[in-house]
């Protein structure tokens, strides 16, 4: 005689069988995807660890010649660079362990990535000034042309250099005023601070 549906259902619960069946499918890919999963997350951390303390170490040898020449805006600006820096390392590493850790989870990643793509394409026309603005900055800290507290002169403003953004710089100018200048806009520089070498 056979049993109806829903008694064999029952059944099956108490069956060893079925819950072998079910660890072996399901749980298995559980436990196989949550390592990963740890796996992604601790090289994660150990790899920004590590890059982070490189920079750190490569900002203090930075900071040692600094402090030789006595220049307080150097050190101001070695520290911005390694902060922009850490971030842009944190950034790339935890996006990079983001989409491993979905895909180690078993989800398809590839049309998150081509949306995110298509937007990030579209942000970056309509951000085209931003982005130019913050290069240039970018480019003004590594090269060291001015800091804080250096008397320049840019598109034919005179003063001194009050605060160094990476979009922005402000200048206080002889007669007082403050003026602010897009970095991306920046294409000529006279640093009256800087003495001869």
């Amino acid at each position: 005689m056979r049993l109806p549906a829903n008694i064999q259902t029952v059944r099956k619960l108490w069956d060893a069988e079925h819950w072998s069946e079910v660890w072996f499918r399901h749980v298995e890919n559980a436990l196989t995807a949550a390592t990963r999963i740890i796996v992604i997350l601790v090289a994660y951390f150990l790899v920004r660890f590590v890059l982070l303390r490189v920079l750190a170490r490569f900002a203090q040898s930075m900071l040692a010649k600094a402090a030789k020449d006595r220049l307080v805006a150097r050190e101001a600006r070695i520290r911005s660079l390694q902060t922009l820096l850490g971030s842009t390392v944190s950034f790339v590493l935890g996006f990079v362990a983001v989409v491993m850790i979905l895909q180690a989870a078993g989800i398809n990643v590839v049309p998150l990535l081509t949306t995110a793509s298509v937007a990030g394409i579209a942000v970056g026309f309509g951000a085209q000034k931003l982005v130019r603005d913050w290069i240039a900055g970018l480019f003004i800290l590594i090269e060291d042309q001015y800091g804080v507290g250096d008397i320049v002169t840019i598109g034919g403003v005179t003063g001194t250099v009050e605060e160094l953004g990476m979009r922005t710089t402000r200048i206080r100018g002889e007669d007082g005023s403050l003026y602010i200048i897009p970095n991306g806009d920046i294409s000529q520089v006279c640093n009256r601070s800087r003495p001869a070498e």
